[in-house]
């Protein structure tokens, strides 16, 4: 499993670097870390293209930096993937693609507008011509 600590960057940046995050993941195994990392860390060089941060390597640590929202999702994409490798399973490409989707999906969840209705929070509806349909 991996170890992940959040540290504060520098203070004397610009007030417009204010919600960058600094993520450093540590990782147990480095047989697994360097299959998660990809031949000549695609994987990592991916993950950035995705979400828009910067990925660096260095042993079984890796060092993310970027929006906090971004990071976060990378974060959760690695520590996915680590428990894909973990498991026995290969990873490529598409599981590096499908874990952003996931990592992202998970804050548009987080972010669903909820209706009410009599009391009951739904967070979804579909508006039919004839009514009005809530999900339970």
């Amino acid at each position: 499993m991996s170890a992940a600590e959040l540290k504060n960057p520098p203070q004397n940046q610009a007030s417009g670097a204010s919600d960058m995050a600094h993520i450093v993941l540590t990782f147990d195994n480095n047989k697994l870390a360097s299959a998660l990392y990809g031949q000549f860390d695609e994987n990592l060089a991916r993950l950035e293209q995705k979400l828009g941060v910067d990925i660096r390597s260095r042993g079984n640590q890796l060092a993310i930096k970027g929006s906090a929202s971004a990071a976060e999702q990378a974060r959760r994409a690695l520590d996915t993937l680590y428990g894909i490798l973990q498991k026995g399973v290969d990873i490529g490409q598409s599981d590096v693609d499908g874990a952003v989707r996931m990592a992202i999906a998970a804050d548009d969840q987080l972010t669903l507008p909820t209706m009410e209705r009599k009391g009951k929070v739904s967070a979804a509806q579909i508006s039919t011509r004839k009514k009005t349909i809530y999900a339970r």
